[in-house]
């Protein structure tokens, strides 16, 4: 018994509301059943009490009619007797004893109706007053009915004597005056016989009177045993019904008990549930946010209050647009994530967050937004922001280390086949410009294809220092002259694509110690890419600028602790798409036909070695802005 008591205190949780709802639903119908049964059952008894007291009525109503009819019948019997004393005794009295005769046969075929046609369902004292009624009743019609016809055998011989009479007027003293005819023996047997029905009727109508009055008294006392009867059964269902709802109540006491401990048990495990995936979710590295379909504040973890320092009580009652200050950028993609209607997949993209702050770098941040769901209803958002600005960065290097380990094996082989045959064209112009004299037009072009060969040995020698990088070669260099070098080398691609140089030289920018080869290899190889970006007849702009040391603290990632040089390049040409631009450093991923897709990284390394940096501005149909930042 404990073990079972001890399973049903396991009683689940979804159990007890439906066991409640049975217990309660079985009482209500039994309060309802026992109310509705004694209704109907004092109803039924109050009908059935008012059918019998109805019937009981009528019976003793037919009862005393017919006794005031035998009454009267007999008072005109006595009166009709009385009259044939009389000389002329008139037909009045004949036809007020026929009346009352009809009516006492009337009132007992009523009689009839009542008694003899529902003798199975009538008191036997009621039955048998009713017979003896009915016996007496005919007795008395048989002396009446013989009386008249002694009368009417009296009238006969007064009528006879009469005529005698008239007759013998002479001897009319001589006659007797007292009927002749008269028979005084039978009178006296008749009047006997008479006044014995009489009597009978008289006490035969009272004693069906008493039988009625004594079977509706009989009735009372049975609708009372009855209500009784009823009254003790209804009290024995009252008694059930309150044990049954006491048992409902204690049973009720007993699962709201259980239902109660097991609340609090589920409460306490959902708390510790709770607090471990709030642990769980303040140790995660990841800057998680978690908004409402209004885009109100409603979590955040600890990694999002520690990198946007702020505490969790200002961030209560806020939308995102307060949270995500400090990142302009993401605060807009995930608006553009809560505009949606059907948001119902996870959008992930990555941003890039400038810094506006006073810092001098851009972060990187890959930011999802996820659907947040409550059952089958989306409810809000949940936006988790992973800072791989340092990730990215080690990516990057993992990547140009494999690349160029890659390349290295690649081009080691190439760039020594190809360095000797280029000595010898070198060799050969050298020869053919000592041959030629003094023709200066020949002397130009073979100075043109000995800076082309030149520029080609710098090529050779870059592939090699993929494999093998070496440090800048520093000398004074004057950047203003070493652009105008760039251009000359670019003459050709100038004149085939009419291209127009702008030179914005700042006359202030001082000489700096840099390796004028590489150099030139850099701003050839940008001045080239932003001719193939211009249309034709476009124009190229080259700039100098000097930045000052306070200047070049505000430059994001540029960590220079003294003046800087800027060198830009600017075309109006197609620009580039974010994809190209993020990319744009990777080895051998080019947009061109015929590109190796290993200029700009060489570039971004010569910039590197020498201490600068190198960044890019361009939006697609605007143009491009490449500007290099080196020490000064």
């Amino acid at each position: 018994m404990r073990n079972l008591f001890h399973k049903m205190g396991e009683i689940k949780l979804g159990f007890i509301p439906v066991a409640l709802a049975i217990c309660f639903t079985a009482l209500v119908i039994l309060i309802l059943y026992s109310g509705g049964l004694g209704q109907r059952k004092f109803e039924e008894i109050r009908l059935k009490s008012e059918e019998n007291t109805q019937a009981y009525f009528t019976r003793f109503e037919v009862a005393i009619e017919i006794r005031q009819a035998a009454a009267n019948t007999v008072a005109q019997v006595r009166l009709y007797r009385a009259s044939k004393g009389l000389i002329f005794p008139g037909p009045a009295y004949k036809v007020n004893l026929n009346k009352a005769k009809h009516t006492l046969e009337k009132r007992l075929g009523e009689g009839r109706k009542l008694w003899a046609a529902n003798e199975g369902g009538l008191p036997d004292a009621e039955i048998l007053a009713w017979r003896k009624l009915e016996s007496v009743t005919e007795e008395f019609w048989k002396v009446l009915r013989k009386e008249e016809e002694e009368a009417r055998d009296r009238s006969d011989k007064a009528e006879s004597a009469q005529q005698i009479k008239d007759a013998n007027s002479d001897n009319a003293k001589d006659i007797s005056t007292k009927d002749p005819f008269a028979n005084n023996e039978t009178n006296t047997s008749l009047d006997e016989g008479f006044f014995q029905q009489r009597a009978d009727l008289e006490a035969a109508a009272d004693e069906l009177s008493k039988s009625i009055v004594s079977g509706l008294k009989g009735s009372q006392v049975a609708v009372e045993d009855l209500k009784n009867k009823a009254a003790i059964f209804f009290s024995g269902i009252n008694w059930v019904t309150l044990i049954m709802g006491l048992a409902v109540i204690g049973f009720t006491i007993w699962l709201t008990q259980n239902y109660i401990k097991q609340v609090k048990q589920e409460v306490h495990l959902k708390q510790e549930a709770r607090g471990q995936l709030r642990s769980v979710f303040d140790s995660l590295s990841n800057t998680i946010v978690v908004l409402s379909e209004e885009g109100e504040v409603l979590e955040v973890n600890q990694a999002f209050l520690k990198q946007f320092e702020v505490t969790d009580a200002e961030l209560k009652l806020q939308d995102y647009r307060a949270a995500l200050a400090r990142t302009p950028e993401i605060a807009s993609f995930v608006g553009q994530m809560l505009e949606k209607q059907d948001f119902g997949q996870r959008q992930r993209e990555r941003i890039e967050v400038k810094s506006n702050n006073g810092h001098p770098r851009s972060n990187l941040f890959d930011v999802s937004v996820s659907p947040l769901k409550v059952g089958n209803k989306t409810n809000g958002r949940v936006i988790v922001m992973d800072d791989v600005t340092e990730d990215e960065r080690v990516r990057e290097e993992l990547r140009r280390s494999r690349t160029l380990s890659a390349v290295g094996q690649i081009t080691a082989q190439v760039a020594h086949e190809i360095y000797n045959p280029l000595g010898a064209v070198k060799l050969n112009l050298d020869l053919l410009e000592m041959q030629i004299g003094e023709d200066e037009d020949v002397k130009h072009t073979i100075g043109r294809l000995k800076r082309g060969v030149d520029h080609l040995s710098t090529i050779i020698m870059d592939l090699r220092y993929l494999t093998r990088p070496r440090e800048p070669e520093r000398k004074p260099t004057d950047l203003n002259m070493l652009l105008d070098e760039v251009v000359e080398l670019a003459s050709d691609r100038l004149e085939r694509s009419r291209i127009c140089i702008e030179r914005d030289f700042s006359k202030e920018a001082p000489q700096g110690e840099f390796d004028p080869q590489q150099l030139r290899k850099v701003f050839l190889n940008l001045l080239i890419n932003a001719v193939e970006a211009s249309p034709q007849n476009g124009q190229v702009e080259l700039r100098t600028r000097f930045i000052s040391k306070l200047e070049a603290t505000t430059i994001p990632e540029l960590n220079i602790s003294h003046d800087a040089i800027a060198v830009s390049v600017i075309d109006h040409g197609v620009g580039m798409s974010s994809e190209t631009k993020r990319r744009l450093f990777e080895a051998f991923y080019t947009t061109k036909r015929n590109g190796t897709g290993l200029g700009m990284m060489i570039t971004q390394e010569i910039v590197k070695k020498h201490g600068g940096k190198i960044e890019v501005e361009s939006e697609e149909g605007k143009g491009t802005t490449v500007n290099v930042y080196l020490p000064a």
